[in-house]
């Protein structure tokens, strides 16, 4: 009788975040059996390893995910302080092996001083692993396979169509007048004009405050027949919202930004609003991206490699237009393919 009522009793704090963690112990002990047995495999075969090992690699890293996210989540009973010692733990054991990989560990040092700087989405986009010793880019191209990565791969596409449809509005010859805030490597705005059979009918302006990020794209675009559709502005958007910088754009068919805004609080963000609410011409349209709570990397982006962001849902985007000069809801939302990150629209009315 005793044993069956100390059965029903809620379990403590120590109690649950043991279970949990009991129960990752398993996990963690697959992820680190298949990472040694690809050192082996790599160190038998000159640096070479099998397709199968590598796809294992990289479904126990997505389990691992997955499962740290159900315990330290939104959705997690445990308290704040427990899932941050629980988080702990986490990188003390992953941490080791990640830094192998060479985007993880660009994740984590964050040499520019964020972890999604422009040569970090560079190699997001150019997909080839590298690391250190003989599982560091091992390592890596499971790290690339993860959804936060292929969704950057992704927006690209979903910006790509969004520019084009801006385009297509424009009659008589009239030039489409496009700004990209934080613009980053702008691999969106090489694909644009490499489908565009007039550069003439598009003028961008590139923003960012990281000077070596417009030196990168000015260097790459620079053989480019379109090099002079494009203008270069040193901007700090901090600025910018709080009237010390003036950026000098004329009125813009569309402003967007992909990842921004979830560095940033809501009041910055219902400010930088404003701000391209009075820089769109009438019918103009801004898109702003930001990371979905549905992100099953969260856990592993927040507590091992400290890559923390402000993660919004689709009410919680219409809260800051409505909060805004635009006065209402996005007009529409928009998901790259892997649906973790968002694009909320709104149009200027005319």
């Amino acid at each position: 009788m005793v044993a069956e009522l100390t059965k029903e009793l809620p379990l403590t704090e120590v109690q649950q975040t043991e279970k949990f963690w009991n129960r990752s112990t398993i996990k963690l002990a697959d992820f680190k059996a298949v990472v040694e047995a690809a050192d082996r495999e790599a160190l038998q075969n000159d640096g070479q390893v099998s397709g199968e090992l590598i796809a294992a690699l990289s479904a126990i890293l997505n389990e691992l995910c997955v499962e740290m996210n159900a315990m330290l989540g939104d959705q997690s009973t445990l308290p704040e302080e427990a899932k941050r010692k629980l988080g702990q733990r986490y990188r003390r054991e992953l941490l080791p092996y990640l830094l192998l990989a060479n985007t993880a560990e660009r994740w984590y040092s964050k040499p520019r001083g964020y972890a999604g700087d422009f040569m970090t989405i560079e190699e997001f986009y150019q997909d080839q692993p590298k690391g250190t010793g003989r599982v560091g880019a091992i390592l890596d191209q499971c790290f690339l396979k993860l959804p936060p990565a292929d969704a950057v791969r992704n927006r690209r596409q979903l910006l790509v169509e969004e520019i084009q449809s801006t385009l297509s509005q424009k009659k008589n010859g009239d030039v489409t007048r496009v700004s990209s805030l934080a613009s980053g490597p702008a691999r969106e705005i090489f694909d644009i004009f490499q489908q565009l059979d007039d550069p003439k009918k598009l003028y961008v302006t590139l923003v960012d405050i990281d000077l070596q990020a417009l030196a990168f794209v000015s260097d790459k675009a620079r053989r480019q027949s379109w090099r002079k559709r494009l203008r270069f502005v040193p901007g700090n958007l901090i600025d910018v919202v709080n009237g010390k910088q003036e950026l000098g754009i004329e009125p813009q068919d569309l402003i967007y930004s992909i990842g921004l805004i979830d560095y940033f609080s809501d009041s910055f963000v219902i400010r930088l609003l404003d701000y391209i609410h009075g820089k769109l011409r009438p019918g103009g349209r801004v898109i702003l991206g930001n990371f979905h709570p549905r992100n099953p990397t969260r856990a592993l982006m927040d507590h091992v490699l400290s890559w923390e962001l402000t993660y919004r849902t689709e009410e919680e985007m219409n809260q800051l237009f409505e909060q805004s000069a635009f006065r209402r809801p996005c007009t529409n939302i928009r998901y790259e393919a892997q649906r973790i990150n968002l694009f909320a629209e709104c149009i200027k009315d005319a």
